[in-house]
């Protein structure tokens, strides 16, 4: 099963960098303006390694990284090590959650092996674009998130005690606070090992830099006459956290709806009542209350021009299994995300799957709130509004070997970006 390594991370030296002033999110969440703050904010700010504004971003990207390293304002250790990492924030609910896990390197492996499993299908463009950026620095700049089973805690208990210490890392970043230590006792690596050998591993976040990596991977061994499969490139960088940790949290994604050429309100109702039981609400409170609480397929929705709030819950009479035409199983036809994207979207709306790819008519949106303000103000004919899709779910289809569609779950927080680097040479 996985096969995980320690490795010599490379880390802010926080005599020359002000950890608060470098890291970043992920770079596919980075919108330009923040861009622009994190540029203006240090010199030696992450986003310039991972989201250069540069016309070549990629050798800016390289040069970058070369000259921090010179001037050992990005430092690699010396040992071997595990990277142990916690992420406290206040939940929904207003409590306080930690979410747990460890950094290695994974060995990679293609997806048939049923070793490492994905969740989400990826877009063409994102690839080449890390491609690029692993070409050009030879680097791992961020983790790919994912999870593996352990309902017994055992590996929790192999790294419990840590966070009684100081650790190495400590920084506050969009109201995440981010704890890391470096394990280098070969003991407890060892045993983490052994026991990471037992699992799958399912993707959370960062499909593309997974695939990307693969992809490294087989060009390098295609340049390396030498190759013996041990070489760095073989593996990459992972933030590795328990199925069954009590902080794992998925977040919704909803979908707006814009531009659509003729949309006609009652219209859209209309075919919507032949497959779903509609509820108004006057209050959009109440619509998510409702939504939240549903036992059954539901989703929620503002339309431009109505008074009203909708829920709209499956019929009976309208199972996914046959509202859903597409030659997909079963696991996914009856997600939320897959009868919005192929029924609503697709057959009710005339959005094709490649114009959703390309999001010529959709965006996604973090809140709620923020998705029914972008129709109150006329910037969207419709917010769709979701519950987060069930872990179960996300283990369910993985494992049967299938994908969910793009934006399928939102695992919350983000990893930080210059926490850990990974170089792919000793």
């Amino acid at each position: 099963m996985a096969e995980i390594q320690p490795f010599r991370g490379v880390l802010y030296d926080r005599s020359k960098a002000h950890l608060d002033d470098v890291v970043a999110p992920p770079y596919d969440v980075i919108a330009p303006e923040q861009q622009e703050k994190l540029y203006e904010r240090n010199p030696y700010n992450v986003v310039r390694l991972i989201l250069g504004r540069e016309e070549d971003r990629y050798s800016s990207a390289a040069a970058h990284l070369q000259e921090w390293l010179k001037k050992r304002v990005l430092v690699r250790q010396e040992k071997p090590a595990l990277y142990i990492l916690t992420q406290t924030f206040i939940g929904a609910n207003g409590k306080e959650v930690v979410r747990k896990g460890f950094i290695a390197l994974c060995r990679l492996e293609e997806f048939d092996k049923k070793i490492v499993l994905p969740h989400e299908k990826t877009l063409a463009k994102p690839r080449e674009d890390r491609l690029k950026l692993f070409n050009a620095t030879n680097a791992n700049l961020s983790q790919i998130f994912s999870l593996y089973p352990d309902s017994e805690k055992a590996i929790d208990r192999v790294l419990n005690g840590y966070q009684h210490t100081e650790p190495v890392i400590d920084v506050m970043f969009e109201e995440v606070q981010n704890r890391l230590w470096c394990l280098e006792d070969e003991e407890k690596i060892g045993q983490v090992r052994e026991l990471m050998e037992r699992n799958q591993v399912l993707i959370a976040d960062g499909h593309h830099r997974y695939e990307t990596a693969l992809a490294y991977r087989d060009l390098m061994r295609a340049k390396n006459p030498h190759h013996t499969g041990n070489e760095l490139y073989n593996y990459v960088m992972m933030f590795l956290t328990n199925i069954d940790d009590e902080g794992l949290v998925i977040y919704p994604t909803h979908r707006i709806v814009h531009s659509l050429a003729g949309f006609d309100a009652q219209a859209f109702l209309g075919r919507m009542e032949q497959h779903f039981i509609l509820r108004e609400f006057k209050d959009p409170e109440d619509l998510l209350k409702a939504l939240n609480s549903s036992s059954v397929r539901s989703l929620g929705f503002k339309i431009q021009g109505e008074p009203v709030c909708y829920l709209g819950t499956l019929k009976p009479t309208s199972p996914a299994s046959q509202l859903v035409v597409d030659d997909i199983p079963l696991e996914v036809k009856e997600l939320d995300v897959t009868l919005l994207h192929s029924v609503i979207l697709r057959d009710l709306l005339g959005i094709s799957v490649e114009a959703q790819e390309q999001k010529r008519n959709i965006d996604y949106v973090r809140n709620a709130a923020d998705a029914m303000a972008a129709v109150e103000s006329g910037k969207a004919q419709i917010a769709c509004l979701m519950n987060a899709t069930k872990i179960e779910e996300v283990r369910s289809v993985a494992k049967a070997g299938f994908t969910m569609p793009q934006k399928s779950t939102y695992f919350f927080p983000k990893l930080v970006s210059g926490l850990v680097l990974n170089l792919l040479s000793e």
